[in-house]
């Protein structure tokens, strides 16, 4: 009888794992949204504020607010890009253009296109960014070793709260195929 309760407890383990992964697979998409709310990455608001947009409402300039805008570049795959900001940050008057650059240069020996994913912080910023030139929008082809600027023109929407007066605008570049 013991083999026979040994089976049925390996039975009952199994069929409690394979219950618990079917749980945890369809937790997975909620588990994902709330992490990226939390994070700032990839969330439905920072997809909103990295599509171009025109600034319609933002009639008004705050000249009396400077709002300090700091650059990040990452790359997962150091060995295949230089990416780096050519500002590390620039003051922002809310309500007017600012515009920065970024180099990336292809490391490898053959063509490739990358593409970018931007992040804004802090989180309740991120629906007062507004970039109206960007190299996030679309892939960018380069040619084996080609270096190149890559321009970002951006708004900061004169609501942004009052209390936030630094925004960090960060870019990951990745290769996306070989061209």
């Amino acid at each position: 009888m013991s083999e026979r309760g040994g089976n049925r407890r390996l039975v009952l383990t199994l069929g409690g794992a394979v219950a618990g992964m079917f749980a945890f697979a369809y937790l997975l998409a909620p588990l994902y949204e709330v992490f990226c709310e939390i994070t700032g990455i990839d969330s439905a608001r920072l997809s909103q504020a990295s599509e171009p947009v025109r600034l319609a409402q933002a009639a008004e300039i705050d000249e009396n607010r400077v709002v300090k805008v700091e650059f990040l570049a990452n790359t997962p795959n150091p060995a295949a890009w230089d990416f780096q900001p050519v500002d590390l940050s620039v003051e922002a008057t809310p309500g007017k253009a600012a515009e920065t650059r970024f180099l990336a240069r292809n490391l490898l020996p053959h063509d490739v296109i990358s593409v970018t994913r931007p992040a804004v912080r802090p989180i309740e910023a991120v629906s007062h960014v507004s970039k109206q030139v960007c190299f996030c929008f679309e892939e960018q082809p380069f040619a084996a070793g080609e270096q190149r600027e890559l321009p970002v023109r951006f708004t900061i929407d004169p609501d942004l709260p009052a209390h936030v007066d630094t925004v960090t605008l960060a870019y990951t570049l990745f290769t996306a195929k070989s061209g």
